[in-house]
């Protein structure tokens, strides 16, 4: 694919991506408000699950607003945008497995541990994803495979937004009996 067309193609995402950064820029902003609120029970010692929940879901919103303005950079080009893709890919799976191990190593009992792969799983999914579309962008330099890269981008949102209200409800719920 042609420098041309790769551009094109790319460019032809930009409403989306940029309603992607806009509503991760929304829901980070969201997201910290709500862990301020309950910093003193999500900061606890005692508590790096719910820790490691709240960095999961910063994380995955951060990286969706990351990719999100790379594709958004003018006149795209394929091996500045694939080193991009190849960053943020590479940083979310050390970051997320890390975030998994502590979440794992608090949790005894299978029963509260498969949650949490569950959680951290999509994440995983999508962060491999997005190397595989850095890997093509930078070999082939074809943009038809963006659609892998929308869809990563719904994963990390939906995946932040569903391990943020689960922790805040969790906050809440320990609150009350507590």
């Amino acid at each position: 694919m042609s420098q041309a067309a790769f551009s094109a193609a790319i460019t032809g995402w930009h409403d989306f991506y940029l309603a992607a950064a806009g509503a991760s820029a929304a829901l980070l902003g969201l997201l910290f408000v709500g862990v301020s609120i309950n910093l003193g029970a999500i900061a606890a010692k005692e508590r790096p699950d719910l820790r490691a929940r709240a960095g999961l879901a910063f994380s995955n919103l951060i990286y969706v607003l990351i990719v999100s303005l790379i594709l958004l950079i003018a006149d795209p080009e394929p091996h500045g945008i694939a080193i991009g893709l190849g960053a943020v890919a590479g940083i979310g799976l050390v970051r997320t497995l890390r975030g998994l191990y502590v979440s794992l190593r608090v949790q005894h009992r299978w029963r509260e541990r498969l949650p949490i792969v569950r959680r951290v799983g999509w994440t995983v999914a999508a962060d491999l994803v997005i190397a595989w579309v850095a890997i093509v962008f930078y070999t082939a330099s074809d943009a038809r495979i963006v659609i892998l890269l929308a869809a990563s981008v719904l994963i990390l949102t939906i995946g932040a937004a569903d391990v943020a209200w689960e922790m805040l409800v969790q906050v809440s719920q320990e609150r009350r009996l507590g």
